[in-house]
């Protein structure tokens, strides 16, 4: 351990009688030591860096022919340090960077649960400081928390877990019977889109549409419905579909000429290395470069921009020709959107120019079962038992099979056992 602090060599001597060179060495008060035979007229030995001058001296005028197999120690290791020291200096600054990248937010995941709006609950979670780039020790959780929690009604706990340089968001929901949907067959139907009542069979609860009448998406058409007998209401429906298309067309034709321009974006923030574009005409095209050491991604992105300098070309196209690929692609986008139970009743296409675009439209009317299942919570369940546990007049109906009334029930039993009682006495 102390010849590796010091520093020593590790020689190798060749020549015969090798053995006499190391006596006269000795002699002269040099220490060797792990000394090796490797043949009859090799042997390989070290000496410390202090001894390594005087070998030298006596070396000279000798028949031997020595050489230096290995510089070991920290010495040797320092000054092959300070020749390399731009790359050790590039070595410590990656690793302070690397150091410094992992004590900021990358990404921010959050689970919540359905009903509350997750870009709303980004936006609360931006304005208290929880972002990418934010420094981790600055985030104050109990802040945070409350903040969410006073701003957004549904939430009931909100827990902010940190790993690595990610940060977890888990929400959790309220639990609020008045709004909590129970198992039940009850429910309403509504309308599922616009349209004009064409025909209403009420299976179960009771309609509040008839024939003719224009509703709109949401509203009531059967109040108090049974799912184990759903009812139908058909409508007339109307689908539209525009495209457009210019019938002159601008085609781009790269000159050859080009110039970059990159952006180097740290977390959220963007810092542009500007060009001057002199290009009247021109298309971009990016590409973007991150920077990655083994799985760990830094967070800086490169993006480059490539300005391509075009010229523009008009081309003009078959009339006949885009009409009817504009009539086929708005016949496909109508089949996507119409369902397939709907029927069609009529189509109608008209197309109009206006300079140089080409606009075509296709308008079809159908007859579909536009009826909704609206889930009921446990409130309005209970009001449509009460409305059907009244009569005609809005009284309460009573539980007894014949429906009168409780006292009226009580009255005529005691009468009939008091009659009794008296004939037993006769």
């Amino acid at each position: 351990m102390i010849n590796y602090i010091k520093g020593y060599y590790v020689l190798v001597i060749e020549g015969i009688d090798t053995e006499k060179y190391l006596n006269f060495i000795c002699k002269n008060k040099i220490s060797v030591y792990n000394v090796n035979r490797i043949n009859k007229t090799k042997v390989e030995f070290s000496v410390s860096r202090g001894d390594f001058k005087k070998i030298k001296n006596i070396y000279r005028g000798n028949k031997f022919d020595v050489k230096i197999k290995q510089k070991t120690g920290i010495p040797f290791l320092v000054k092959r340090i300070y020749r390399y020291k731009i790359m050790l200096i590039a070595g410590i600054a990656s690793l302070l960077l690397l150091i410094a990248t992992t004590q900021f937010v990358t990404d921010i995941y959050i689970e919540c649960p359905e009903g509350i709006d997750k870009k709303v609950l980004q936006q609360e979670l931006k304005e208290c400081g929880l972002k990418p780039g934010v420094y981790k020790k600055n985030i104050d959780r109990k802040t945070i928390r409350d903040h969410i929690m006073q701003e957004i009604d549904e939430v009931a706990y909100l827990s902010i877990n940190v790993n690595g340089t990610n940060v977890f968001v888990t929400v959790t929901k309220k639990d609020d019977e008045k709004t909590q949907k129970v198992n039940s067959n009850y429910c309403n139907i509504i309308a599922s889109k616009n349209g004009i009542i064409e025909k209403v069979i009420a299976r179960s609860g009771d309609a509040v549409v008839s024939v003719g009448d224009i509703v709109k998406k949401g509203d009531l058409l059967i109040q108090g419905a049974d799912t184990s007998s759903m009812p139908e209401v058909w409508a007339s429906t109307f689908y539209e579909s525009t495209q457009k298309k210019p019938y002159i067309e601008t085609q781009n034709k790269k000159t050859g000429q080009s110039k970059n321009v990159y952006t180097i974006t740290f977390y959220d923030n963007k810092y542009e290395i500007m060009r001057n574009i002199k290009y009247k005409n021109y298309v971009i095209e990016n590409n973007t470069k991150e920077i990655k050491l083994g799985n760990y991604t830094f967070p800086v992105k490169i993006l480059i921009s490539t300005f391509y300098e075009v010229e523009k070309k008009d081309v003009k196209i078959d009339v006949d020709k885009l009409k009817e690929q504009l009539k086929q692609k708005a016949l496909k986008d109508l089949y996507y959107m119409m369902p397939a139970s709907a029927k069609i009743r009529d189509v109608n296409y008209k197309h109009k120019v206006d300079k140089n675009m080409l606009e075509y439209i296709v308008t079809v009317q159908a007859s579909e079962d536009i009826s909704k299942v609206y889930s009921l919570n446990k409130t309005e369940i209970n009001q449509i038992l009460q409305e059907k546990s009244k009569s005609e007049d809005g009284e309460p109906v009573p539980s007894n099979p014949e429906k009168r009334p409780i006292d009226d029930v009580k009255n005529e039993y005691d009468k009939n056992k008091k009659d009794d009682n008296e004939q037993s006495n006769q």
